[in-house]
C-alpha cells in the first residue's frame, strides 16, 4: 500500500520565506537603530566632557586673576586683564601655577585664549615680562567651536567688550562674561567676579589712624602687633 508524502506547498515556502525576511529586516533596522543611537549619545558625553573640561581650565584662570601687569617683548607695559585685542581673545596673568616639580619658577602665569580653523587654544608663557625669544606655549581646549567672546563689566556697571577702554583708571573689571558657541550643542555664557582690588587704609578725623591700621602697618615694620605705643602712635 502506497503512503502519501507529507509536506509543504511551494506557496507555503515563499509565505514563511517572506516572513522570516520581514522579521530579520526588522531586527537589522531596530540593531542599527540602538548602535546609532550608542554611537550618538557616546559623542554627546564626549562633547559635554570635553566642554566641562575647558569650563574647568577657565574658571581656574580667570577666577585667580590678580592685578600683576607685565611687559611685553618690546618692554611695553601690559595690563593684568585683556579683552578683545588684536591677537587673543582673552589674555590675563593669574596665580597659582602649579609646581609640583619644584621648579625654580614663579606661581604666577600669563595665560591667554584664541581660536584657530574652529579649535580653542589656551596660550601660556614660561616668564611673565617677556624678552624678544619669549614664544608662548599652545594647549587643546575644546574642537569645533563656531565663537568664542569675552565681555566685562566695569565698576559703573556698563557692559563693553574691550577692556582697558580708553578712559578707564581700573586695574581689573567688576566681572567678566565668557561666551563659547559649540557645535551640535550652542552657545555657552559663564559670567565671573573679579577679586576685589586693595582697598587703601582710611584716617580718621583730626589725622589719626584707627588702630587696626597701625597695628597692620607696624606688624609689616617689625613692631609685634599689641605693642603699647604713644600718644603719636609710635613705640
Amino acid at each position: 500500500m502506497n503512503g502519501r508524502t507529507c509536506g509543504f506547498t511551494l506557496l507555503e515556502v515563499l509565505v514563511a520565506i517572506s516572513i522570516f525576511a520581514v522579521i530579520g529586516l526588522g531586527a537589522n533596522q531596530m540593531l542599527r537603530s540602538v548602535i546609532d543611537t550608542q554611537s550618538r549619545v557616546r559623542v554627546v558625553n564626549e562633547t559635554v566632557d570635553d566642554i566641562s573640561r575647558a569650563l574647568t581650565v577657565i574658571h581656574r584662570d580667570v577666577t585667580q586673576v590678580i592685578p600683576r601687569g607685565i611687559r611685553d617683548e618690546y618692554g611695553e607695559p601690559i595690563g593684568p586683564l585683556l579683552v578683545g585685542q588684536d591677537t587673543y581673545v582673552l589674555e590675563l596673568t593669574r596665580t597659582g601655577w602649579n609646581n609640583p616639580a619644584r621648579h625654580q619658577r614663579s606661581e604666577v602665569q600669563r595665560v591667554a585664549y584664541g581660536i584657530e580653523d574652529e579649535t580653542l587654544y589656551r596660550y601660556f608663557w614660561l616668564v611673565l615680562d617677556r624678552a624678544e625669544d619669549s614664544e608662548p606655549r599652545s594647549q587643546v581646549l575644546l574642537e569645533s567651536i563656531q565663537g568664542f567672546s569675552a565681555n566685562v563689566v566695569d565698576a559703573e556697571g556698563e557692559t563693553t567688550d574691550v577692556w582697558p577702554g580708553l578712559d578707564s583708571n581700573q586695574v581689573l573689571p567688576r566681572g567678566l562674561e565668557i561666551i563659547m558657541n559649540v557645535k551640535s550643542v550652542g552657545e555657552i555664557r559663564r559670567v565671573y567676579a573679579m577679586p576685589d582690588p586693595p582697598q587703601p587704609l582710611r584716617g580718621r578725623s583730626g589725622g589719626e589712624r584707627d588702630q587696626e591700621s597701625v597695628q597692620d602697618q607696624d606688624s609689616q615694620v617689625g613692631v609685634p602687633v599689641g605693642y603699647p605705643l604713644d600718644a603719636r602712635g609710635r613705640p
